[in-house]
């Protein structure tokens, strides 16, 4: 495993099929999250994280993977403007009212301060989980 700080809270994870092999999971746990898939990402978005040396916000998480021929490489982030376009990807999902809303909310934070808006999405992300 290979990890690249791509910038700020955001770094890179080159996995190898030979990675993959050695923890015992497939390119399918991965892809269909199985509990081993989950076991081994959350354990590479730690290393990921340990990497940088900082402190990681703790919200707004998101990860990225692109599968190639040889590697998988997975983007461990939390920027904000990485959460926005995800969410803003999960609004094609919505009916019109909850998008509406939605995209109201993507406004707000992106016109805020980065701790304003990290305040936000700590909001957001709890009342999820609580629904």
């Amino acid at each position: 495993m290979h990890i690249v700080e791509e910038d700020l809270y955001k770094v890179s994870c080159r996995i190898d099929r030979i990675d993959l092999r050695q923890h015992g999971i497939t390119l399918d746990d991965l892809m269909n999250r199985s509990p081993l898939g989950q076991m081994f990402l959350k354990k590479a978005a730690e290393l990921a994280k340990e990497s940088t040396g900082y402190d990681w916000p703790g919200c707004a998480f998101s990860m990225q993977m692109d599968i190639y021929n040889n590697e998988v490489v997975v983007i461990f982030s939390e920027r904000i403007d990485d959460y926005l376009y995800n969410l803003r990807t999960a609004v094609a999902a919505l009916d019109k009212e909850q998008a509406d809303n939605m995209m109201k909310m993507i406004a707000f934070i992106s016109m805020a301060e980065e701790d304003e808006a990290r305040d936000m999405i700590r909001r957001f992300e709890t009342n999820v989980k609580e629904a």
